[in-house]
């Protein structure tokens, strides 16, 4: 029996995928300051992809606006 693996970080494109949003919406709350993006260290050095922690992700989605708040 195979045990699900529950995500501590995300991939820009499987941020995309999980919330729902295209991979530039992403791309942009990145570059904003929207979404706290990690570049984690192996042996010392920096690693490229940028990754984006699941709590992260979710307080992202969660600060916006509720469908009520928007209509108002």
């Amino acid at each position: 029996m195979n045990t699900p693996i529950t995500a501590v970080s995300y991939s820009i494109d499987t941020a995309s995928a999980a919330t729902g949003v295209s991979r530039d919406v992403v791309q942009r709350a990145m570059r904003s300051g929207d979404l706290v993006v990690h570049y984690p260290n192996v042996s010392g050095k920096q690693v490229g992809k940028p990754l984006i922690l699941a709590e992260d992700l979710r307080a992202w989605v969660a600060a916006g606006k509720t469908e009520r708040e928007a209509a108002a």
